[in-house]
């Protein structure tokens, strides 16, 4: 069986959705950012970052690509994602690192800036710049759904769909501003959240509906 170590609102809900999804047997362990930040926990995620995975030979993973990429490709009977090996689940890796190394990071900056910001004007330019960013994300996300969808796959539901969703409920200025905005993102977000699978862990994680 599998541990979440899991956080209300924070990364974790990737994992939590996927998990739920899959219907594989997992423990929750719900922290608080106080627990997260111990060197105990430190000691499963080097980092002491959420989400993080423990195994049942002890071991712990952590980075939700890594998970996610472990979680798919360990519960292929799940169907939430390609076949790995195939052309396919190359196409879903692909999109999975974008979305990581890319929107995940933008956002980040539009809430809190950048660490080696020189003063608070450049601070500032560089949340501009990050909210500009995410619209052209965004927007690389929309038009892909619009020609591709109903899912980042096409017709399959998968678990890129999951990590989408969760990056547009941190979305800047708002989530409901970025679904207005980008209509087929809008239409992915309602899916989700219609989906009953996911319910308790929505309702748990206060994202039943749109933050404005």
């Amino acid at each position: 069986m599998y541990t979440l170590y899991n956080v209300k609102g924070w990364g974790s809900m990737s994992i939590h959705f996927l998990l739920d999804e899959m219907q594989v047997a997992y423990d929750n362990k719900w922290m608080t950012p106080e627990q997260v930040r111990t060197p105990e926990f430190r000691k499963k995620s080097p980092l002491g970052l959420i989400p993080a995975l423990g195994l049942a030979d002890g071991k712990t993973l952590f980075e939700t690509v890594g998970i996610i990429t472990f979680l798919v490709t360990s519960h292929p009977e799940s169907g939430l994602s390609p076949r790995p090996g195939t052309n396919e689940f190359g196409e879903f890796l692909s999109w999975l690192q974008l979305m990581n190394s890319n929107l995940y990071k933008e956002i980040g900056m539009t809430g809190h800036g950048n660490v080696y910001a020189k003063d608070a004007a450049h601070n500032e330019f560089i949340i501009n710049a990050a909210t500009e960013r995410c619209h052209d994300l965004w927007g690389l996300l929309d038009r892909r759904l619009a020609s591709s969808g109903p899912w980042m796959l096409g017709n399959q539901y998968s678990a890129l769909d999951l990590y989408a969703f969760v990056a547009a409920t941190w979305s800047s200025p708002s989530e409901t501003a970025v679904l207005q905005k980008f209509p087929h993102v809008g239409k992915l977000a309602s899916a989700i959240r219609a989906r009953p699978r996911l319910k308790a862990a929505l309702i748990a994680h206060g994202a039943m509906e749109p933050a404005s």
